[in-house]
């Protein structure tokens, strides 16, 4: 995974700790990624892994938004109505 794709990476990883969809994420030696969900479970994963679940997670999120079954914390936004 190039420097860029890291850092996006990253950024999404830490967008869906921030909107407390994940409880924390931490990068692993030799590109790999750990994430722990609410239910304290930690799930290593190979970086091309990691894109693909952050991905899926993502949609989820935004998906969950859209219906208005969540609100985001982005600072900034205001709730829609």
């Amino acid at each position: 995974m190039s420097a860029s794709g890291r850092e996006y990476l990253s950024a999404m990883l830490d967008l869906l700790v921030y909107e407390n969809v994940l409880v924390a994420w931490k990068p692993l030696p030799l590109n790999g990624y750990m994430i722990v969900s609410h239910e304290g479970e930690e799930i290593s994963l190979t970086a091309q892994q990691a894109d693909m679940w952050t991905r899926g997670a993502f949609a989820v999120y935004l998906a969950l938004v859209d219906q208005r079954r969540i609100s985001p914390r982005i600072p900034g936004r205001s709730p829609r109505t």
